[in-house]
């Protein structure tokens, strides 16, 4: 079954492989939308007052962008170790057994506003850029979707949508598709989170990658071993948090 994530606006910094490798990305068919959006990107932050304003970036994270200057030639690691946040430390990728983390290299896939859909162990740099962010002349929302359009067919199995709507607009999972968007929810009230929507996906995508998810019959069980309640329905996975969580 395969794992869709969203990104985290927070990353870890630097890296120990070398600049970006095209020969290992995995979906050669992203390159051209790639190319065009950091591209701009990088034109844009040539002016720093038209970045910080297009980023809608405070005084705190002006240093993002002279690191989207760099991020051609700047060092890399796999996107799952890059990523930081709630979501990312639940996770906790790095912890994670040496089977764990293959199955995270097979079933998981991170959506960045900047580079498509990621296969979690491809390398990547430090960038600052989200599906809110503005380029001149560039409409992610139109851009993103049709350039995936070729990705899908190399995606095989059941699909675990856990993206934000953002994030979820910028490569919409075909309708053909066997597919479940996920929710969460506390368990008692029934009103969707916000901090602990994060913090549950994570300690859900960790026991799924420690127990094996399969397919959707694995949810519940998987569920139950993260401490969380779940309800599975027609293209709707519904995590339940317990209080206390």
């Amino acid at each position: 079954m395969l794992i869709l994530l969203p990104p985290s606006e927070t990353k870890r910094p630097g890296g120990v492989g070398v600049s970006i490798d095209r020969s290992a990305i995995i979906w050669s068919a992203l390159d051209d939308t790639r190319d065009l959006v950091i591209g701009k990107l990088v034109k844009l932050c040539r002016n720093k007052q038209a970045a910080a304003k297009a980023l809608k970036l405070g005084a705190r994270n002006l240093a993002d962008i002279d690191a989207n200057l760099e991020l051609l030639t700047a060092a890399t690691m796999p996107a799952i170790s890059r990523y930081t946040g709630v979501l990312f430390d639940a996770l906790d990728f790095e912890s994670l057994s040496e089977e764990a983390r293959k199955r995270a290299a097979e079933q998981v896939f991170i959506q960045s506003a900047l580079f498509g859909l990621l296969p979690a162990t491809e390398q990547i740099p430090y960038y600052r850029f989200s599906a809110g962010s503005k380029l001149l002349g560039v409409n992610l929302k139109q851009l993103w979707p049709t350039a995936h359009e070729a990705v899908w067919p190399r995606m095989i199995g059941e699909v675990l949508d856990m993206r934000s709507k953002a994030y979820v607009e910028l490569n919409p999972v075909p309708e053909d598709r066997d597919s479940w968007f996920v929710e969460v929810l506390d368990e008692k009230s029934g009103k969707a989170l916000n901090h602990f929507n994060k913090k549950a996906k994570g300690a859900f995508v960790r026991a799924a990658l420690l127990r094996g998810l399969k397919s959707i019959s694995d949810v519940e069980s998987v569920a139950a071993s993260a401490g969380l309640g779940a309800r599975v329905s027609k293209g709707k996975v519904e995590l339940l948090v317990p209080a206390g969580f």
